[in-house]
């Protein structure tokens, strides 16, 4: 238990200072009073008079206010030992990002290339997620899992610097089936709705709407962030059948802010339910001493008590 002994706000410990200045300057005042009652009074006097009906007295108070302010300073810094388990609630809003690593996200009109400004607005939208589960993965022809969904987001982020054409065995574009799968992801996490955010460039096939719609009638919507230095209608048209957001490419995090903060999002955030998690945190064992702090300075509430310490 000494080993996990510590303060919780040990800043709270400075205010010994003012005590320690308080205690000698009413020790250097008890001090002066002595010395001028010598002038006028007999030895064998001033022994009985002062030190015995006044000095004794006084220390005593003032051993009681300064154990009080002892007793008050380090319930205030909050010591404690031990810790205990507290309920976390968060909004399970689950979502999938879906990252296109086709060859075509290799062309460099977006400098240094389409694929890693793409890496950029996954790492902003990662940072902006807030709660809830976050999933995520990439697709050519084929979609390949990154992370199942997890509350984790720095995972996941610490990943994403590694992603690029090359992982993926097989190139070709499929969106559809990369929707599919973000949708099964967020089946197998037990969520019955969820948010898939389409980060690409390419131009998305009927087959890949009537994906997108099919998803939306099952609960998960989905949204695109376009990679591209024009609008592409089609991608419009997918967010759409998706109940989701279009957004297209802004060289600042405006459109990471507005996704985050879409009304698709919110309607969402508000069907979500809340999860219970547990985190232990330290107990605060300052509260007890309190009660000892009172008991100790009840008994300054005493009529002309606090008027012998001035």
């Amino acid at each position: 238990m000494l080993s996990l002994f510590h303060f919780l706000r040990p800043w709270w410990l400075l205010a010994l200072i003012p005590a320690i200045m308080l205690s000698y300057y009413w020790y250097k005042k008890s001090q002066t009073s002595k010395n001028s009652w010598q002038q006028h009074c007999d030895p064998h006097l001033l022994e009985h008079l002062l030190v015995k009906q006044t000095a004794s007295k006084n220390w005593g108070l003032i051993t009681l206010l300064m154990s009080g302010w002892l007793v008050i300073i380090v319930a205030l810094a909050g010591p404690t030992w031990s810790r205990y388990a507290a309920p976390v609630y968060q909004k399970n809003l689950p979502r999938v990002i879906v990252l296109d690593v086709s060859q075509s996200m290799n062309a460099t009109d977006l400098a240094p290339s389409r694929l890693q400004r793409a890496k950029y607005k996954v790492l902003d939208l990662l940072h902006s997620i807030k709660e809830g589960q976050t999933g995520m993965l990439v697709f050519s022809s084929l979609p390949f899992v990154v992370s199942p969904l997890t509350s984790d987001s720095n995972t996941i982020a610490s990943m994403v610097p590694i992603l690029d054409s090359s992982i993926v065995p097989v190139q070709g574009v499929d969106i559809g089936k990369a929707l599919q799968k973000a949708g099964k992801l967020l089946q197998q996490a037990g969520s019955n709705h969820g948010q898939i955010i389409l980060v690409t460039d390419n131009t998305p096939t009927q087959e890949d709407l009537t994906q997108a719609h099919n998803l939306a009638q099952q609960g998960y919507t989905t949204s695109v962030l376009a990679i591209a230095t024009e609008q592409d209608p089609a991608l419009v048209h997918l967010a759409g059948q998706g109940d989701g957001e279009y957004l297209g490419f802004k060289n600042d995090n405006s459109d990471v802010t507005q996704l985050i903060n879409s009304n698709n999002s919110t309607n969402l955030s508000s069907k979500s339910s809340t999860q219970a998690q547990t985190e232990d945190l330290w107990d605060d064992h300052g509260s007890y001493l309190i009660w000892l702090a009172v008991f100790l300075l009840a008994f300054l509430a005493r009529k002309g008590w606090l008027d012998k310490l001035c």
